[in-house]
């Protein structure tokens, strides 16, 4: 190297130095400030060059620091994993978007759904893949939706709740990717946990991420809670005493920062990583797109029954779009996370944003209810910007 190169590489790498360092030390003032017991983000680009930021204890109450490899209940962040899965099987021709869901799933078609006077009708309206894929196949969730929350029939035989609307005419939140993964297991014949195994996680080598966590790696599993009005922090058991016999491709995976943050590097690289590639980058772009019908919105309604001084916004999705795994951002006045950029979280305060243009995926994980606590979701909204601020220098 020459003499008059070396000021200038050494410059350019203590200027790295420094902004890790005040992006560390803005980090950790936001953590000392608030009440949050622990918490674990990091990013990568396409390079995969990646950076972790570590506060709290892996076991809430203990000295250790908590690492990218400890596990923690991902809840909806499971979606986006099983989206893939079921565009493997579209890839393969084993199932269209658009076709018919109806004669594969009989127990979803018989489910009722709701008219415009409120009554139940046992209609037979196509339900199609693109439409649980979307959310707008009229599925919803009882802590979200006040219809199905105040709904208590003496007697119902059916696999779900009944079906708010006709299939894409709205947009709402709910078990619609429980249902893709029926699906799934319909038409591999193998159940969720094996076929993600051996087509998404496992070839990724995500091996901290499970429905049911093996044995040998249980210690890893985080501590996990409730906040209540006061403050405090209810802890639940930490470890699953009993395994799970039904797998949610809706919520039900556990993972770790480091495994979760790979399968967003192979989302970034088009379906690829390490000379494995999963999806066709076609596919992936297909996913990334917006697949609402016109005039449908991506539109939350916050839960009854939880505070404004607990939670901020409830997901402000003005003007956000839906892709076939994600919400996709659209809301020009949105000062942090760039237009296109696609992003979702899990139940317990958990975050990602996925950003193809800008080659940049951010995963953020803390452990506790209610979703969207204001401290937490400030917390990622700074290590957020803190990314962003990162690019542009």
């Amino acid at each position: 190297m020459s003499n008059r190169l070396f000021p200038l590489v050494l410059l350019l790498l203590l200027g790295c130095k420094q902004d890790q360092g005040t992006t560390d030390s803005r980090l950790k003032a936001y953590f000392d400030s608030h009440n949050i017991p622990a918490a674990f983000m990091g990013s990568i680009d396409e390079r995969g060059n990646v950076t972790f930021h570590a506060f709290g204890p892996s076991v809430w109450g203990g000295k250790d620091t908590i690492t990218a490899d400890h596990i923690f209940r991902i809840f909806s962040m499971t979606k986006a994993i099983a989206s893939v899965a079921a565009m493997q099987l579209v890839e393969k021709g084993l199932i269209t978007l658009d076709e018919p869901l109806n004669k594969l799933m009989p127990a979803m078609d018989s489910i009722p759904v709701f008219d415009e006077q409120g009554n139940l009708s046992h209609r037979h309206d196509t339900i199609t893949l693109k439409h649980l894929l979307t959310h707008t196949s009229g599925f919803g969730y009882k802590f979200i939706s006040s219809k199905l929350k105040g709904f208590k029939p003496e007697k119902w035989i059916y696999k779900d709740d009944p079906r708010l609307f006709k299939p894409g005419t709205a947009w709402n939140y709910g078990t619609s990717t429980d249902w893709v993964g029926r699906v799934i297991e319909k038409i591999s014949g193998k159940d969720l946990e094996t076929y993600i195994r051996e087509n998404v996680t496992g070839p990724l080598k995500m091996n901290s991420t499970w429905f049911i966590v093996p044995a040998s790696l249980s210690d890893k599993i985080v501590s996990w809670g409730m906040r209540d009005s006061t403050g405090h922090f209810n802890e639940y058991p930490r470890i699953p005493d009993q395994p799970v016999t039904e797998f949610s491709a809706g919520g039900g995976l556990f993972s770790s920062p480091n495994d979760y943050l790979k399968f967003l590097h192979c989302m970034l690289n088009k379906g690829e990583l390490d000379g494995v590639r999963i999806l066709k980058k076609e596919t992936v772009e297909l996913m990334l797109q917006d697949h609402l019908p016109k005039g449908v919105n991506v539109e939350f309604g916050k839960p009854k029954g939880v505070s404004d001084s607990v939670v901020t916004g409830f997901l402000d999705t003005e003007g956000d779009r839906f892709g076939l795994a994600w919400a996709i951002e659209g809301n020009e006045k949105e000062r942090i996370r760039p237009m296109k950029a696609v992003y979702w979280s899990g139940a317990a305060n958990s975050y990602f944003t996925l950003d193809v243009n800008n080659q940049v995926a951010i995963a953020y994980f803390t452990q506790f209810f209610p979703f969207n606590d204001k401290e937490s979701f400030g917390f990622y909204k700074l290590f957020e910007k803190e990314v962003y601020s990162g690019l542009k220098k």
